[in-house]
Parts: C-alpha cells; structure tokens; sequence
C-alpha cells in the first residue's frame, strides 16, 4: 500500500531532514486531564525519546517529523529517563507514554526496556497505561506477555489516519491496509486490550470537504471494526515533512476549526456510540488547524468541553462572521 511517487518524494525530504536532526537524550512529560469512561481523571503523558518509528527512518508518513526527535540512548538510560518521568508526575490515574513510534517494536522497546517500564507503571498505580504502535507490531503473544504483567488496564493507540486504503496510499503514505488495522484491533480485542484510533483531519492533496466526509465515514469504520475510542487529529505542519513543502509553497492549508467542529457534530448526528476525541495540536496556530483568529480560542475551548464531556451543544451554539467564509470555502475551494 505504497505510492512509489509519494514515497519517492518523502524520503527524498526524510534524509536531508535526518543528516541535520540532533539526537534527544531527555524525556518530556506533563500532566493534563482526559477521560476514562464517564470520568475525568488526572492523566499523566511522558514522551520518551526511543530510536523513533522504523517506518520513518526507511520512508514515512507525509505528515509526520516526529523521527527529528528520536534519540540514541541504551535501555539503561531510557529506563531511568523514564522511572524519573513517571516520579515527577505525582499520582495520576491514566498515564500516556509516547515514543514517536511503536511500543511493541523490539528495536524501539526492547524485552528489556519494556519489563522496566511495565513495572514502573505498576508501581506507579495507574489504572489505564496508553501506549502506540503500528499495527504490524500488534501480535497476539507480546500482547499476552503485557497483559500478564501489567496491573494496569492496557490501551493501543493506532494511527489508522483513514479508512480509504486510497487515501491512506496516495495522501499519507502510511505504508499499511485497513485490512491490517482491523486485524490488529481484532487481536487487541481477543485479549481485552482496548483501541485507541487516531484519525487525520485533511491529508494533502484532498479538498476540505471530501477531507471532511472522509474523518466522519472512517470513524464510523473504526467504531465498526472494534474500536473503543477515536481521536480525530486535524494537520498541524511539522518540520521536515512533505506536508510542510506543500504549505510554504502555499499549495496546501490547515483545516478550518469549523471543519473539526462539523466532523464532532456529525459523528453524534449519525449516532456514534463510542467517545470521540479531539485535542488539536498548534490549534489556533497557522500551521494548525485555524480559523479567522478571533473566534479560534472560543472553538477549541469548545472542542475540549465536548472532548471532556461528548455533549455536541457546546459545538451547535458557536459562531462567528467567518463561519460563512468557511461555508464559502467549501463551495468555492
């Protein structure tokens, strides 16, 4: 599931992005707060800085510069990286760990590594650990291995982007079917490993529009396919990336809020019956989603209630004089 085309044109970009990007040897964290059922609970997230995504390094997403940040650093390292994290963060009841990659790949967590941080988290005495991977990475015995030694319930975030395995192709370069996303949710599911399922709001080379029709259809896909929980992530321009080209060449424009404002409000409209997310990175940022500039602290507020609470008035009852432009755009585009 490779355009040769687009796949061409990221590494191209990908190698020149990598012979300048600097090694990281610190983990960040930060503490937020973010649902788990009905409930809002102090959350903890700690990005560690693993050897990054080995989709990445060979090729990548058209999107995604999270590879500039990876590091170098051995297991011993990353483990007290971490257990230092985790001890900053005090008491929380949902923890996130985020290697800009995937958790279940040996070659970025190793056996090692992985039984430190498992039991770190269960001394730590989170009730849900988050972790990522690609769905490659998903298999029924190293999920077994986790799930026996965690005390903690166990949550994948996938990066799925779309469920048009066109799309996923030609805009994303993601390098994996729908067909392989629903086999690695069915596995998680077998072992009562939830499925956290992140969506891309407006790849490149699609219409605002047709970008929105496609976030609605492929969340209500993923809900089908066994997902407990969606995010919808609109496009935020990251360094490095093909997706970044295209913006400074002015060929290409962040979403609209009003667009993630429409693709929530739908998605309850059509009855989705799993929450559904949206936590906008550099939201209100030209190089995030945006609006006119006035309005765009009023909508992200917004999205965050309905994030933290799935009521979609809060989204119904918001305005401005730009919401018409926006209705224009998607006409005219």
């Amino acid at each position: 599931m490779i355009d040769k085309a687009v796949n061409k044109s990221v590494q191209a970009i990908r190698r020149k992005g990598l012979s300048r990007a600097r090694a990281r040897s610190k983990a960040s964290s930060w503490r937020e707060e973010d649902t788990l059922g009905s409930r809002l609970v102090d959350t903890g997230v700690v990005i560690l800085p693993t050897r990054g995504c080995s989709w990445a390094r060979k090729s990548g997403c058209t999107m995604c510069g999270y590879i500039y940040d990876a590091g170098d650093l051995g297991d011993t390292e990353l483990a007290q990286l971490f257990k230092d994290a985790v001890s900053s963060l005090g008491p929380v009841e949902y923890l996130k760990i985020f290697t800009s990659g995937s958790f279940f790949d040996s070659r970025e967590v190793s056996d090692e590594l992985l039984q430190s941080i498992v039991q770190t988290v269960n001394d730590a005495g989170v009730e849900q650990l988050q972790v990522e991977s690609r769905p490659e990475y998903v298999k029924a015995g190293g999920l077994s291995k986790i799930v026996d030694m965690l005390n903690a319930q166990l949550e994948v975030g996938i990066g799925l982007e779309t469920s048009s395995d066109l799309v996923r192709e030609k805009c994303v370069n993601k390098g994996f079917s729908f067909a392989d996303y629903e086999k690695s949710v069915k596995i998680c599911n077998s072992k009562e490993v939830l499925v956290k399922t992140y969506l891309l709001l407006k790849p490149p080379f699609m219409l605002e529009r047709e970008a929105i029709s496609d976030a609605v259809k492929s969340a209500l896909d993923a809900e089908q396919a066994g997902s407990a929980k969606i995010s919808i992530n609109p496009m935020n321009i990251q360094n490095g990336t093909l997706v970044e080209l295209l913006w400074k060449r002015g060929e290409y424009r962040p979403p609209w809020l009003w667009s993630l404002a429409n693709v929530l409000l739908q998605l309850r409209e059509k009855g989705i019956k799993i929450p559904v997310l949206s936590h906008p990175t550099a939201g209100g940022k030209k190089r995030g989603t945006h609006n006119c500039g006035k309005c765009d602290s009023t909508v992200l507020s917004a999205i965050q209630e309905f994030s933290k609470t799935q009521d979609p008035s809060v989204l119904a009852k918001l305005d401005c004089i730009c919401k018409r432009h926006w209705q224009d755009y998607l006409l005219l585009e």
